[in-house]
């Protein structure tokens, strides 16, 4: 008996209109309703989709570039291994498309010395792409919607260790400056004259690389310089110091002797120009301080010096530590910690960046 029923059950289920999945997979066995009756055969899933947000190469992601930009990851696979793991480890986060808006993300692999299929690919991946500064890896650069790299972030000071999570926090801010230097550049658009130079002077103060001819732009607003921003952006205390100090690509030349009192008024011109950058104009502080350590006699001006200095900008490198040394200078211990001057130095290789 136990036998006949397996059997008519069989039987039954054979002669029963049931539909199963076709050999291409394009559909699957219909499954009960709660009435007892069948519902219909169900699509098979489809081949998850690509993210657009993830291009393979750089040429698609200028092609599909949004409000944001292009950001890449460039790692090193045969010779960094730091940069490698912080593919998966970093890179691939969702957090990463989180903070980043509309941009499109492309991890770029940088060889040294790839077999021909990694070049190959490398070559593919990368066709098009602005250079890695200073070949180095890991490196994040971030690029305008038209593929100009307005910022990047490099070593552990921008990038901290393999999670990212300090390299998040970085691409989020720069991300944010270009997209107030985008705004900037609109608003000043319908502005003419002082204004308009005063408006694009803001964007040049952002910690970011400005367009390369903003210069220029703000010279049409202000051709006489009133408001001082062709002064602010063309200064280099660089370019300063070897004029001052008579130098050629950081030599002294033979026959010049500096003295302090040749060197003080082409200084305080500097110093006294508050249209430049706070620490440009510190620097040039700095550049008397030096003078009056070498001279005999010198000493006495440089506590006046150190505390003139950092009241200009206390936060600033050069402000701390100005601040510290004049205490030292009266027999105090110094006053800024390994901290905060590694704060300010970091400060300042920022905004370096960006010149």
């Amino acid at each position: 008996m136990f036998h006949r029923k397996i059997t008519l059950g069989l039987l039954a289920l054979a002669m029963s209109p049931l539909s199963f999945a076709q050999e291409d997979g394009t559909s699957s066995p219909p499954s009960v309703n709660a009435d007892g009756g069948e519902t219909a055969a169900q699509p098979a899933p489809e081949e998850a989709k690509k993210n657009p947000r993830r291009p393979e190469t750089y040429s698609d992601a200028i092609s599909n570039v949004g409000n944001d930009g292009i950001i890449i990851f460039c790692y090193g696979p045969d010779w960094n291994k730091r940069s490698t793991r912080m593919v998966k480890k970093f890179w691939e986060r969702p957090e990463v498309e989180k903070v980043t808006g509309d941009a499109q993300l492309l991890a770029a692999p940088i060889y040294q010395d790839p077999t021909p299929e990694q070049k190959e690919k490398a070559d593919t991946i990368t066709q098009g792409m602005p250079g890695v500064p200073f070949g180095i890896c890991p490196t994040v650069m971030m690029l305008d919607t038209a593929g100009i790299m307005y910022a990047n972030l490099s070593g552990m000071d921008n990038l901290g260790d393999e999670s990212g999570n300090l390299a998040l926090k970085n691409i989020q801010e720069k991300l944010e400056a270009y997209r107030k230097q985008k705004k900037l550049l609109a608003e000043a658009e319908n502005l003419n004259g002082e204004q308009k130079a005063l408006k694009l002077g803001e964007v040049a103060d952002l910690p970011i690389k400005a367009p390369h001819d903003l210069v220029d732009l703000i010279r049409i607003a202000d051709p006489s310089d009133k408001t001082g921003m062709v002064r602010r952006n063309e200064h280099s205390s660089l370019q300063f110091l070897y004029k001052m100090m008579h130098t050629k690509d950081g030599f002294l030349s033979a026959d010049f002797q500096p003295s302090l009192k040749a060197m003080t008024d082409e200084c305080m011109k500097v110093i006294n120009d508050k249209a430049l950058r706070p620490e440009d104009r510190q620097a040039a502080y700095c550049l008397l301080i030096g003078q009056a350590r070498r001279e005999e006699g010198g000493g006495k001006h440089m506590k006046d010096m150190f505390d003139a200095c950092a009241k200009i900008a206390p936060n600033t490198v050069y402000g701390r530590l100005a601040a510290s040394m004049s205490n030292v200078w009266n027999g105090a211990k110094p006053t800024i910690s390994p901290e905060q001057l590694g704060n300010a130095q970091k400060d300042k290789r920022d905004r370096d960046k960006k010149k």
